[in-house]
């Protein structure tokens, strides 16, 4: 929503409310029929994803910044991936009823919506090539970008919690392939674990190293 301008920011904020989600809760689940729009004001939340008749994965770990539900609100149709507080959340959440007054407000609602599912297009097309093209190491710096959601242009160390086994899942990895890599980059400073199940990084910093390592072929 930083991209909007600022009365329409104003107004979504006059119909919003903000909850507090309990580590574990749900918001909503793959099925569940249409709803409101949730953003992340603090905490983080796993994204699950299933595709045909498999079981849901993890396929992304959403930060603050982040914004999930307008798919759904937009189309009516159910929803299509399951969301869950992996820490304690405080939410955004906006109506689909408050939604429709506030088009008669600002009559391109629908159009910024529709600018959020992009922004998902974006990452689950990252995702894609990253579980389909390069080497472990490649897979694991894209999908840690990926990770960085909003933050991804920042040029600062930014921390997710996530275990080196649910980055390795997420990059389509398996346990044995994941571990060499990702002392390897331990090594060169390029991540760092801070205490149990935390990864810190700089996204920008990864990112031109990612294409570096394209640049020599050695991705």
């Amino acid at each position: 929503m930083a991209t909007q301008p600022a009365p329409f920011r104003r107004a979504w904020l006059d119909v919003a409310e903000f909850r507090a989600v309990p580590r574990g809760d749900r918001l909503y689940s793959l099925g569940d029929p249409p709803g409101g729009v949730y953003g992340i004001a603090e905490g983080f939340a796993d994204v699950l994803a299933a595709s045909g008749y498999q079981p849901p994965v993890l396929g992304h770990i959403a930060r603050p910044g982040w914004w999930v539900g307008e798919a759904a609100a937009v189309t009516g149709s159910p929803r299509r991936v399951e969301v869950r507080a992996r820490t304690g959340l405080t939410v955004c959440y906006v109506a689909l009823q408050r939604l429709t007054e506030l088009e008669s407000v600002f009559p391109d609602l629908w159009r910024a919506l529709g600018q959020l599912t992009v922004l998902h297009l974006d990452n689950a097309l990252m995702y894609a090539a990253a579980l389909l093209k390069g080497d472990a190491r490649t897979k694991i710096i894209s999908t840690l970008v990926r990770l960085a959601g909003p933050e991804m242009p920042y040029d600062a160390q930014i921390s997710i919690p996530c275990t080196q086994q649910e980055l390795g899942e997420m990059a389509g990895l398996s346990r044995n392939s994941i571990g060499p890599v990702f002392r390897t980059l331990e090594r060169g400073g390029l991540i760092r674990r801070e205490g149990s199940g935390v990864i810190s990084f700089n996204p920008v910093h990864l990112a031109r190293v990612m294409e570096e390592d394209l640049r020599r072929g050695t991705g």
